[in-house]
């Protein structure tokens, strides 16, 4: 690759409840109709840092998205276009068929080649999502898309940069600290540490809803046959709980701060909450 030619990037995006606000049904399951929907904060992250490698390159990113179950609002869509992608491709996975990560990889790799082609490029030089999703946690998509792809992986990555048609990554792991470097394409995970994600002005939020979103179905992609992938699935969710919770109601008395606060130690005390040194 010539060290001046523009990149053409691929940030992966999910859309998911936001864990802040996700409160319990009288049944204790997750009450998703009255939780707010917002970009995985992870993935934040990912499209700061593919901005980054674009400005350095005079590149594009565009945005790419698995949803199953209903689709996100708009305004939430429309944050991600703001922070500054071309486009937003979003895969409508009505079947619910990606729900752990082999399924999904599969279709974020049949998905990114269908936008490769609507796009008019040959490939993605760079993909870069969330090193996990906020809602899952199992860090394993980014690496099994990589396989997917055929192109090799960098994961963990707390900084980025282009050089000599190369990309090169900063790792932080827990014993070590080390540098590599992968020639393109390449795929690659971030975390919280890499970035602070751009907040869109209220002009960069209004100019995002002049851009596009296109919405692709899952068994329309092109090479997926979505009736082998429902027969190779591993993972069948159950059921999910919210743990029991209840609340002691126990009231603090006291006629001054003073005697409050000692009586709330006294209690923690008790309760083993805290410890008197």
């Amino acid at each position: 690759m010539a060290d001046d030619r523009p990149l053409n990037l691929l940030a992966l995006v999910k859309f998911v409840p936001d864990p802040n606000q996700l409160q319990a049904d009288a049944e204790g399951r997750p009450d998703l109709a009255r939780a707010p929907f917002r970009i995985s904060t992870f993935d934040e992250n990912a499209v700061e840092a593919a901005l980054g490698l674009a400005a350095a390159s005079g590149g594009r990113v565009f945005g790419l998205s698995v949803v199953s179950g209903p689709v996100p609002p708009r305004d939430v869509l429309l944050r991600a276009l703001a922070m500054g992608l071309e486009a937003l491709y979003l895969v409508r996975d009505e079947e619910r068929l990606c729900l752990d990560p082999f399924p999904t990889a599969t279709v974020l790799a049949a998905a990114a080649r269908a936008a490769a082609d609507r796009e008019g490029i040959s490939g993605w030089d760079v993909l870069i999502g969330g090193e996990a999703s906020a809602d899952q946690y199992n860090a394993q998509v980014g690496p099994r898309l990589a396989v997917a792809l055929g192109i090799p992986s960098v994961t963990y990555a707390s900084s980025l940069a282009l050089r000599d048609g190369a990309l090169v990554a900063q790792r932080v792991l827990e014993h070590r600290a080390e540098e590599v470097e992968a020639r393109l394409p390449v795929l690659v995970t971030v975390g919280m540490e890499i970035n602070q994600p751009r907040i869109p002005t209220v002009l960069q939020v209004m100019g995002a809803g002049r851009k596009p979103v296109h919405e692709l179905a899952l068994r329309e992609l092109p090479g997926l046959d979505p009736d082998a992938l429902r027969a190779s699935l591993a993972v069948e969710i159950l059921s999910i709980q919210a743990p029991p919770s209840t609340r002691k109601r126990i009231t603090i008395d006291g006629d001054t701060p003073g005697e409050k606060a000692r009586a709330l130690l006294e209690r923690l005390v008790a309760d083993g909450e805290v410890k008197q040194g």
